[in-house]
């Protein structure tokens, strides 16, 4: 299968323009050899090597998270890709945005440069203490599906947070594993989940194991089902306040090869270079609630631990380069995730 199951006389326009395409281009800080794409966006490769450098360049660039559901005077996430272009784009904050947020980004700007992409919903598994170990839910996250040219398919899940794949990964029944950070692994599996009653369809399953050692778990799964922006328009409202992100402050962004990353010493310490013309994902940092942490492949760090609103906003600052507007800092005075 390719993108010759495509309806002929289907729409790939996407909600962007070609200006700015070119503009989102520029702010991956692409290698070299891709700039020449920037000015003629629609002529960059359609291969899994330039779907893998989009992808890394994505997460390295802009960042996971929830910070619109606490730091808001509405607290409700708006997805609109007009709205979403505005936030990451022109702002100039360093904002990114959460699974709807940055999947739907994503896939409108894969869309304008020629890429056929569908957009699809997904069935979380519920966690004790960070690990998935109970029932798949109901549709509270999103992926793309990406079709190339020579008939291969991607999953590409550019917002799973820290937990998500650092590249795309095959969508062809193998469960090929892929490397992702330090010695964690990660496949896609094509088989059914506990709660089917029917063989068919199979679900495409995600997981993960902490060492080719250790034992293979699930995060999530999803089928082929092409969803819509009025699909994720219902899940959006469900997820700003029945899920994690309600009761849990987070920012997730990978750390590119060659960027500086500090530590609790103060210093900034380079992470290894990257080989020329690649981007190479050296390791993560984290904010949950009021922990600051890094992972350079081993094990995670505490780098600090904020006692305020006022440390909060600094550490956004100064590990994520996330400038919040006053009214955005004062939206969440009262609100229960408000550190005292």
């Amino acid at each position: 299968m390719g993108t010759s199951e495509f309806r002929r006389n289907a729409s790939f326009s996407s909600a962007y323009s070609t200006s700015q395409v070119s503009a989102w281009l520029q702010r991956l800080r692409l290698p070299t050899t891709y700039q020449k794409y920037v000015d003629e966006p629609t002529t960059i490769p359609k291969s899994y090597a330039t779907l893998e450098l989009l992808f890394r360049s994505q997460i390295t660039v802009f960042p996971y998270e929830n910070l619109t559901v606490h730091y808001s005077p509405t607290h409700q996430v708006n997805i609109k890709p007009d709205v979403l272009y505005s936030k990451m784009m022109n702002t100039n904050r360093g904002r990114g945005g959460y699974c709807m947020e940055l999947s739907i980004f994503f896939h409108h700007m894969l869309r304008a440069l020629g890429f056929r992409v569908t957009m699809t919903g997904v069935r979380n598994r519920t966690r004790t203490d960070g690990v998935p170990d109970g029932q798949y839910q109901g549709w509270t996250h999103i992926n793309n599906i990406i079709h190339l040219p020579d008939g291969t398919k991607y999953s590409a899940d550019v917002a799973f947070g820290g937990d998500g794949p650092t590249a795309p990964l095959p969508m062809n029944g193998e469960a090929m594993i892929h490397q992702n950070l330090g010695s964690q692994q990660v496949r896609l599996v094509h088989d059914n989940i506990d709660k089917q009653q029917l063989s068919e369809p199979r679900l495409w399953i995600y997981q993960y194991r902490n060492g080719s050692d250790k034992q293979w778990n699930s995060f999530y799964s999803f089928t082929e089902l092409e969803f819509f922006q009025e699909d994720f328009e219902v899940q959006n409202w469900w997820a700003c306040a029945h899920t994690l992100h309600r009761w849990t402050v987070l920012v997730v962004r990978f750390l590119r090869a060659g960027e500086p990353v500090r530590y609790t010493d103060g210093n900034d310490d380079a992470t290894p270079a990257a080989e020329a013309d690649d981007v190479c994902i050296a390791g993560k940092v984290m904010l949950v609630n009021n922990l600051v942490k890094v992972n350079m492949g081993g094990k995670t760090q505490v780098v600090c631990e904020l006692g305020n609103e006022v440390e909060r906003v600094a550490a956004l600052k100064t590990y994520f380069n996330i400038t919040l507007l006053e009214e955005e800092v004062n939206a969440i005075c009262g609100w229960d995730m408000a550190l005292a």
